[in-house]
This record gives structure tokens, sequence and C-alpha cells, in this order.
């Protein structure tokens, strides 16, 4: 009998040990959905439940003050974001509202500060985007593969841009805006954009990772002033550079 109960409380205790081990995976598989730093379309969540609907969106209340858009509901093509729903101020562009929409132009309002993470990313007819002052963070793949975008203005007000943002988009050229709070490109901002030739970065921008023009065209230009961070980050990068004098 004690040999059957010791053979027992060994099984179990393998058991446990293999399971401990394996895990179950769910946690290993969201935080690979949340940080990798993958240029792929895989990362998709299910919009916030919305508190109520509004013409074409619906919206979740952040506080007494602020509302989240949330879904969009609308057949335009031409979209233009509220800047006020239910008598509250829309303050943020939800996690992939618009992800692989047909939609050919977007206007926010200035009064929105954070678009979250592939809010447009494959939206592959995407010509033109209004990014009002007031924002100051863009998720991770906001913009991702959004072939058709070939011009983008970004706000002196942003803070951050995270990862992959303009990745495989058309974008041709761009300008940094000057920032005493934007002061870093992220890895992968610009992967793979390979009709961008021209970059103006200001002399705010002091860290640019390895990666951020990876795969861009081969003649692509760094337009920034003499003895900035971006001169010696293209010299060092072997990319082509025009010096400005302050």
């Amino acid at each position: 009998m004690k040999k059957i109960i010791s053979a027992i409380l060994a099984l179990a205790l393998c058991a446990s040990v293999a399971v401990a081990a394996s895990g179950c995976g769910c946690q290993k598989n969201k935080n690979k959905d949340l940080n990798s730093n993958s240029s792929g379309p895989g990362y998709k969540i299910e919009p916030t439940k919305p508190d109520f609907e509004e013409g074409d969106f619906s919206f979740y209340r952040l506080n007494d003050q602020e509302v989240k858009v949330t879904v969009y509901k609308g057949s335009s093509k031409n979209v233009t974001i509220p800047s006020k729903a239910s008598g509250a101020k829309v303050t943020v562009i939800e996690a992939n509202l618009f992800q692989n929409s047909d939609i050919e132009s977007v206007t926010i309002p200035d009064t929105v500060m954070e678009i979250q993470k592939y809010a447009f990313s494959g939206c592959q007819n995407l010509k033109e985007v209004t990014i009002p002052e007031g924002v100051r963070t863009i998720g991770v793949n906001a913009f991702w593969n959004c072939k058709n975008l070939k011009t983008i203005n970004l706000p002196t007000t942003l803070k951050s841009v995270d990862w992959n943002a303009f990745s495989a988009t058309g974008i041709e050229s761009i300008t940094i805006p000057e920032s005493k709070t934007f002061t870093t490109l992220k890895e992968k901002l610009f992967f793979q954009c390979a009709n961008l030739r021209e970059v103006t970065v200001p002399i705010t921008i002091t860290n640019i990772a390895d990666d951020t023009f990876n795969e861009c065209a081969q003649d692509l230009t760094i337009k920034a002033y003499t003895g900035s961070y971006a001169i010696s980050y293209a010299k060092s990068h072997n990319i082509n550079y025009e010096e400005m004098a302050r």
C-alpha cells in the first residue's frame, strides 16, 4: 500500500512540474502580441465596449470631460472625426479603429491627444491625414502599410511616436518637428518606406535607432543642421546627408 501511495505522489509531482515548465501559453502569447517588434498585421483587439453612439461613431467615456472613439460604422471614405461627443472632448483614437478599412482621408480634431496602436494600419487607400497640434503620442504600427500615404505632417506637441508607426507607407518626404518633448526616432519608424527620399531632422532629435530607416530608398537624404546628432547619425550609417546652416 505504501508503495502504491508513493507511486501516486511521484506521478502527481511530475505532472505539476511539467505544467509549471510548459505553462498555459496564454501570457506568453499575450506578451508577444503587445511587445513584438514585428511589422506584420497579426495584432488585433476587440474595441472597447462603447458607452454610447453618436453619428457614425461609438464612444467610451474616459471621464466626465473626455471620451475615446472606439468604432466607426460609416461608409464614407473621407472621414472627419468629431471633436466632441455627448458634450465631452474626443481625446483618444482607439487601437485598430480603422485597421484595413478602405478610407481615403481622415481629419483628426485638435482635441485628440493620443492615436493608439494599429489605428490606421493596413489602410492601403489612405492618401491624406491631418494630425493636428495637440496630439502627444502615436502608437505602434499606427499607420503601418498605408501604401498610398505619401505625405504626413507631424505636430510640435508630440512626445512619443512608437516603433513601426510609419513603416511600409508611401511617404516621400517628412519633416520631424522641433520639440523639446520629442527627442527620439524609434526602431523601424520608417522601415520599408521605399519612396522616402528626404527627411528633415531638427537639432532637438538626439537619438535615432539603428534600424529607423532600414530598407528605405537608396537615395534617401537626411537634412539637418551642421554639427547635429542627425548629421553624425547619417555619416555613421552611410546615409546621404545635407547640412543646413544655423
